[in-house]
């Protein structure tokens, strides 16, 4: 099978999370199974699922079909500081942006509180992403949580992603 070469390949896990983005880049659906892929242009985004496994899985699977030159992970994380308000945006890979830089820690189950975490945020994907996309890579995190435990709706977290776009596209 030929690859698709392409500029950026982003990854989220939840199709909340990646709903916003398709509409903002007019990425259409190529692909349900294994993952939901969608493409336009030379812009492809994966939707993987919770977890790093999940994620390892679906990353490679992109890998298997596209070239791309730098991959982005944007998603929902927690947040050990309260002082810190829901929706703000942070690049977890990168200091010198115009989105601010903090530390994050991936867990293998979601944490409900913050005891054992020296870092800002916490997700459940990143360290995967950071495993296979041997690449120039991003990773953008929203804060959804002061890491209570509980449910978000699929238009919160949409609402979250909408917010967002503007502040990390340039990177795409």
């Amino acid at each position: 099978m030929k690859k698709i070469n392409i500029k950026t390949l982003i990854h989220t896990a939840l199709t909340a999370e990646a709903k916003p983005i398709t509409g903002y880049f007019r990425l259409k659906c190529i692909c349900r199974r294994p993952f939901n892929i969608y493409i336009k242009d030379d812009i492809a985004l994966i939707v993987s699922g919770v977890g790093a496994q999940k994620s390892k899985e679906a990353l490679k699977y992109a890998l298997e079909r596209f070239s791309p030159q730098k991959a982005i992970n944007i998603g929902i994380a927690g947040c050990c500081d309260k002082n810190i308000k829901i929706g703000s945006l942070f690049c977890t890979t990168h200091k010198n942006l115009t989105v601010p830089y903090a530390s994050l820690c991936t867990l293998t189950k979601p944490a409900t509180n913050m005891q054992g975490i020296s870092s800002l945020l916490v997700d459940m994907e990143s360290e995967a992403f950071l495993e296979i996309m041997d690449m120039e890579r991003y990773i953008f995190k929203i804060v959804s949580d002061y890491l209570e435990d509980r449910n978000f709706s699929k238009a919160e977290v949409g609402a979250l992603l909408q917010k967002s776009i503007p502040l990390w596209s340039r990177y795409v």
